[in-house]
């Protein structure tokens, strides 16, 4: 695309892989182009101070190209150094170094990731750009639990881990949080926004609930707004008792940073607003945002492409031809709107794809529903059975089945031993010259996301 072409996106957007971070943020950095980059989380608490609570940026879980350090200083005392989009992990191939400490260890002993010691005294020296240092040692005095408890706003305003993840609006970030908050916990008591002192829901709330939050909503409040967190398998400090990590030789801790949405959090007697900011921990299920040249986050954040949306919304754009046709035999049914597919066929005893493959062209129920009955496999939570076991009770002419209802489990003393549901069977014809595109493979496909993505975007 030239820069002289309009798009109908902003251009900020997220992106969520389920692989993880590296297909998160190849396709984040094909949608940011040349110049492009990453969002540091100054971006998103920019994102956040320019929109209010149930927008995207408060409502979502962001990594980001922030990055925290944790090791000795030249002068030998323990600091956390925070970068935003600088530093050894400021590139996919850095991130993945860092990384591989944990990734590539088969046994499973490491946790977080790691840079040399050289590279954390350069940072400190700020060899790679403007960076903000932390005296861990210093910090962990200043509570009870860090890394760990939830802050209210005054502590928020002054919590120097908190500062640096943050950047230079952290403040007008916790002001905004903060007034969101207040508003919240008056909603929760009952108090009419329009005349706080009015309580037209009294009886319907406890006492203590209803006081809790009818404090926390007044003017001058001090609610609980943030956990700043470490990384839950790779803690930084745990406790008087047992002191700090300690570092292998030669080298420093380090992750990226997250954030996540707000949540209803219910800690400590309190019920609170609140989200996290927190050091990301190497799995899959990963978001970050890509920012173009030239782009503001400011004028609009997208909220990308889910894969499995597009294709139930878009199916007739992702029909592909089948070079050899076949009989479909006997399938199961998913149903995506007013039409009908047969679901992509399972291996062995398992659950159900619930992923479109063919379109079904005929149907006709054949029979009343039954009682399908399999014992459990496994954790009972999981409605796995063989199709040849709904097969074996299907009527003669039926090659289709679909649940009518919701699994039960049978118990034999407190152990669940079966389960239940009712089947309909259905008589189908298909039309097997062209077949739905797997979502684990549209996931990969950036280019027909995008243009997914830019239909839904102009219809909208």
């Amino acid at each position: 695309m030239t820069t002289t072409e309009k798009q109908p996106f902003a251009h900020a957007m997220a992106f969520y892989h389920q692989d993880g971070l590296p297909a998160a943020w190849k396709q984040a950095m094909k949608f940011a182009g040349k110049g492009g980059r990453l969002a540091s989380m100054p971006d998103i608490v920019a994102a956040r101070l320019e929109t209010k609570p149930g927008a995207l940026p408060w409502e979502t879980y962001f990594t980001t190209l922030t990055a925290e350090y944790y090791g000795f200083s030249k002068s030998g005392k323990r600091i956390l150094i925070v970068a935003h989009g600088v530093g050894p992990m400021a590139t996919l191939e850095g991130a993945q170094k860092a990384y591989s400490w944990e990734y590539q260890d088969k046994e499973r002993n490491h946790r977080g990731g790691r840079i040399t010691a050289q590279e954390f005294l350069d940072l400190e020296a700020g060899k790679f750009g403007e960076v903000s240092i932390v005296d861990l040692e210093e910090y962990v005095g200043r509570y009870q639990y860090p890394f760990i408890q939830t802050l209210r706003s005054s502590e928020a305003l002054v919590d120097p881990v908190l500062k640096a993840r943050f950047g230079p609006q952290a403040e007008e970030y916790v002001q905004a949080h903060t007034a969101a908050a207040r508003m919240w916990h008056r909603e929760q008591a009952g108090l009419d926004p329009e005349n706080k002192y009015e309580l037209p829901n009294h009886d319907q709330f406890l006492d203590r609930r209803r006081s809790q939050h009818e404090r926390d909503g007044a003017e001058n409040s001090d609610p609980y707004i943030l956990k700043v967190d470490g990384a839950g398998n790779c803690c930084y400090f745990f406790g008087n008792r047992h002191g700090f990590r300690e570092i292998e030789e030669g080298m420093a801790i380090t992750h990226l940073v997250s954030t996540g949405s707000l949540s209803h959090l219910h800690h400590e007697g309190n019920e609170s607003l609140v989200l996290d900011v927190s050091c990301h921990e190497w799995w899959n299920g990963v978001r970050v945002v890509g920012i173009q040249a030239g782009g503001n986050i400011r004028s609009g954040l997208n909220k990308g492409p889910d894969a499995y949306k597009l294709l139930r919304k878009y199916w007739r754009d992702l029909l592909v031809p089948v070079k050899k046709q076949e009989d479909v035999g006997f399938r199961g049914l998913v149903q995506i709107g007013d039409q009908w597919f047969t679901q992509y066929p399972k291996i062995g005893e398992g659950m159900d794809t619930w992923e479109p493959e063919f379109v079904v062209t005929s149907m006709e129920k054949v029979g009343a529903p039954v009682v399908f009955r399999t014992t459990v496999g496994g954790y009972h939570g999981f409605f796995k059975f063989g199709v040849n076991e709904v097969q074996a009770i299907a009527p003669p002419n039926a090659n289709a089945y679909f649940f009518v209802g919701e699994p039960q489990n049978e118990w034999n003393d407190g152990n669940p031993t079966h389960q239940t549901c009712e089947v309909q069977f259905y008589r189908i014809e298909a039309d097997t010259s062209k077949r739905m595109v797997r979502a684990d493979k549209l996931v990969h496909d950036y280019d027909t996301m995008m243009k997914l993505v830019a239909k839904e975007t102009a219809t909208a």
